[in-house]
């Protein structure tokens, strides 16, 4: 019911000014609102989807441009796009836009070759490692809590770098020697977060009291392999080329004209 109230309600207003509109089959008026038509065809350029919305998405878009189009006219009513600052503004954002324009342009035709792809993965192979991190250590097991505390209080301030010999408050002692995965998600949840050489807190992880200790941590980074990252490759790759081509191209078009720099605006302190 809302839907068809608002549908109507568009209608409405087309009927209201159908009399000053000169609606074409060829290329009807689809709403207007005072002089400014919005034409069939402008509308399926501005969403080239158009054919293939339901009548609640192009009701909402008529809304708004309804919308947006009242309070601009509103505003040049008012005086609003003769104000000096926004001029300015104006100017600066065209400026911008052409220059963005314009240099797409060469981007568009920018082509990297496999040749300078695989040329930019070789010079740049610190941009595609896999950062391995090893770890070394134990997990020392207690019959008791209270072996395991005693231990834990005797060894907390302590930094070890070996695995701690036998000891008659310890069960056993399980080591573990350059592993890339933890060896005990209970005790140790993350190998890049465990301080090396100092002993976890006791806990009780799969039915076990146990403390952990990683009495060493390596980080490593292995190059992946070009087909892993072939894609990323490419991308980087023309981004290097299209600032160096860019970069040639200021240069070139600064020496076709006369540039004059008036230095002595700047203070003595700034020079």
């Amino acid at each position: 019911m809302s839907f068809l109230k608002k549908f109507f309600g568009i209608c409405a207003v087309l009927g209201c000014v159908a009399c000053n509109v000169p609606f074409s089959n060829e290329d009807p008026v689809v709403v207007s609102v005072g002089s400014s038509k919005l034409y069939l065809s402008d509308l399926k350029k501005i969403i080239p989807e158009w054919d293939s919305w339901g009548n609640q998405d192009r009701l909402v878009f008529l809304e708004t441009w309804i919308d947006e189009e009242t309070m601009y006219q509103e505003a040049v009513e008012n005086g609003t796009d003769k104000d000096p600052a926004l001029a300015k503004q104006i100017e600066q954002t065209v400026r911008k836009m052409v220059v963005d324009h314009f240099l797409q342009s060469f981007a568009d035709t920018m082509i990297v070759g496999d040749a300078e792809k695989l040329d930019y993965y070789q010079a740049h192979q610190d941009k595609f490692v896999r950062g391995r991190t090893f770890i070394s250590g134990a997990l020392i097991y207690f019959r008791d809590w209270a072996s395991g505390d005693l231990y834990y209080r005797s060894n907390k301030k302590k930094v070890l770098d070996s695995i701690p010999g036998p000891n008659y408050l310890v069960k056993k002692i399980e080591p573990f020697d350059s592993i890339t995965v933890t060896p005990d998600s209970c005790i140790i949840p993350d190998i890049n977060e465990v301080a090396v050489g100092v002993v976890t807190p006791m806990k009780v992880c799969g039915g076990a009291l146990k403390i952990a200790l990683v009495t060493n941590r390596l980080d490593s980074a292995d190059v992946l392999p070009y087909e892993e990252v072939a894609e990323n490759v490419a991308t980087q790759a023309w981004l290097e080329h299209r600032a160096k081509v860019m970069d040639k191209l200021k240069k070139e078009w600064k020496m076709e004209r006369p540039i004059f720099s008036k230095t002595d605006v700047f203070s003595e302190k700034d020079k």
